[in-house]
């Protein structure tokens, strides 16, 4: 076992310490001297107070004030010393102030101790309804307020400094004005320090006195309106199963009774997964999320908070901390779709943003390219196959910018397409076994007899068919075949070339608008899904059909891509 003449020693002769080591020490200092210097106990020995007191006065600059401000809510009840009293006290003030709440001494040490205590500190202590009437009458000796006003001048009156300018003076001073209520104090000659601030006072009255009452303000063009509005944060205290149990603002009843030990469900009150699980470890946490449904107070919010124990059981009693709204950078805002459908940026500011990454791409690309084909020399297996997998992933990327190019194309309305008579059926057969020879795909397109040909340009309508069933095959369940059907649509001319792909189980009773979305939400963000998402590719396939008079169409169970047949775009192109 240590004894404290050790414990003693052993921290007083600890080397000057930063970060971690310097709160430990800290923690130290501060325990011996709440266990050992009490008014209850044996004296300490002075010098060993005066040398945890030096010591503690060197690691203050080291420590935050959060730090300190724990240190003190950490000890509690327990904050018994008097000379520890007296040095948290001579601190920022708010350590000060949460020390003299806290603080636990007999009557007579605090008599002794009040003339050496800062205004602050008394005038917490002013507050507390557990103190000493000993204690009490002790504080009246101080006068109703600990704040007196003093100079260094035996005479401040007929200092030019304290005398009224020109400018202070009304400008109908012509005519004394008439006082309805209340009267001045005449100025007496100066005979001690009392009268000088007594002649002070009645200056300052009379300047009040005789001034015109102030206009009120008009509120500022950015500021609310109502002062009720509810606040944009508050501290909080728990109880052990994690309840709120107490806020020091806003409307107790949106509040009291929410739970941190349980995540919140969908459309639920309560806090997300980081806070819950900090719960049931009984641990601090930073700005976790905090959802509140309905009321004054709904919305998101952000909880930091530290667990606080039983002092003398060590029991878990709950948290206490703080929640705020959460800054703009913290909250993820969906923005609202552009009007093209396709970008927050311009067509011409998306293409030159395409060509400027498409550059470096391409080097990446061929340095992967080489190292995989050893081209330079001899490479370890391991590097080639992570430069293979670098190369799959620069294609993948390069197929996107591409897609993002002809996007800005279309939605600039340049002339992206080269029409020529097309076999439908040929097309969506040789992409459908592209697929199937690539990846193992499960593709079944039933194809009608005697198709009409489109006109349409081949690299256009490629992409058009190839975007549909990727993007279709990418969010199917593992194993599910995609199916569908292509035929031909008489409507009133010539007709139409219709090509029906059914939706995939993971899209089942998804509503259009759902299936459109240009954002990654939790509908349409797959781990296997289109680079640039779902609702991308669905709106580029819409756009690119709508150049050539087709259209895609979502229907509940499947998507429709209609072009039509040749004689009907001819006419098209020439009118």
């Amino acid at each position: 076992m240590v004894r404290f003449n050790d414990l003693m020693q052993t921290v007083l002769a600890a080397d000057d310490r930063a970060g971690l080591g310097a709160v430990t020490l800290w923690r130290q200092c501060v325990d011996l001297l709440a266990q050992h210097d009490r008014a209850d106990r044996m004296p300490m020995a002075a010098d060993q107070r005066a040398a945890l007191l030096d010591r503690l006065s060197g690691l203050r600059s080291k420590m935050s004030e959060t730090q300190r401000i724990a240190t003190v809510v950490e000890l509690g009840g327990r904050l018994r010393s008097a000379s520890l009293v007296e040095f948290f006290a001579h601190d920022r003030p708010s350590i000060a102030a949460a020390a003299m709440a806290r603080a636990q001494l007999p009557d007579m040490v605090w008599d002794d101790l009040l003339p050496r205590l800062t205004p602050t500190a008394r005038g917490v202590l002013r507050g507390r309804r557990d103190i000493g009437p000993a204690t009490r009458l002790a504080l009246e000796a101080f006068g109703p307020s600990d704040l007196v006003l003093t100079t260094v001048r035996d005479d401040m009156v007929g200092d030019s400094d304290m005398l009224l300018t020109a400018d202070m003076i009304p400008a109908n001073d012509v005519q004394e004005p008439e006082v309805e209520a209340g009267t001045v104090t005449p100025l007496r000659a100066p005979v001690g320090d009392k009268d000088q601030i007594r002649n002070l006072v009645d200056r300052i009255a009379q300047f009040t006195s005789t001034r015109s009452p102030p206009q009120p303000l008009e509120p500022l063009a950015d500021e609310p309106a109502d002062r009720s509005a509810p606040p944009r944060d508050f501290a909080f205290e728990t109880d052990a199963a994690g309840v709120i149990l107490w806020i020091d603002r806003g409307p107790r009843a949106a509040l009291i009774g929410l739970s941190l030990g349980d995540a919140a469900l969908e459309g639920g009150s309560g806090p997300d997964g980081h806070v819950a699980g900090a719960f049931a470890r009984r641990s601090g946490f930073q700005n976790g999320r905090f959802s509140i449904v309905g009321g004054t107070m709904a919305g998101e919010w952000r909880l930091s908070a530290a667990p606080f124990f039983d002092p003398r059981s060590g029991r878990f009693q709950g948290y206490r901390g703080q929640a705020r709204r959460p800054f703009l950078h913290e909250v993820a805002v969906q923005p609202a779709p552009p009007r093209d459908g396709l970008s927050g940026l311009s067509a011409d500011s998306l293409r030159q943003l395409v060509h400027e990454l498409r550059t470096p791409l391409n080097a990446i690309l061929g340095f992967a390219e080489i190292i995989e084909q050893e081209l330079f020399g001899p490479a370890g297996a391991e590097y080639r196959d992570m430069a293979g997998n670098i190369a799959v992933d620069a294609r993948h990327l390069l197929a996107a910018f591409d897609d993002l190019d002809l996007a800005a194309r279309v939605s600039r309305g340049d002339d992206v397409s080269t029409p020529q008579l097309l076999d439908p059926e040929m097309l969506v057969r040789q992409i459908a076994s592209r697929f199937r020879d690539q990846g193992g795909a499960l593709v079944d397109i039933a194809m009608a007899a005697s198709l009409p040909p489109v006109q349409i340009d081949p690299v256009q309508g490629e992409r058009m068919v190839q975007h549909l069933l990727r993007t279709l095959i990418s969010v199917a369940p593992k194993g599910e075949a995609v199916t569908g059907a292509c035929w031909f649509q008489p409507d009133g001319g010539n007709g139409r070339v219709v090509l029906a792909i059914d939706r995939p189980s993971s899209l089942a009773g998804m509503e259009e608008a759902q299936l459109l979305d240009p954002g990654y939400t939790s509908d349409g963000d797959w781990a296997d899904g289109p680079l640039l998402g779902l609702g991308f590719s669905l709106r580029l396939i819409r756009s690119l059909a709508g150049t050539c008079g087709g259209s895609l169409d979502v229907e509940p169970g499947r998507l429709l891509l209609a072009i039509p047949a040749a004689s009907i775009a001819e006419d098209t192109q020439h009118a």
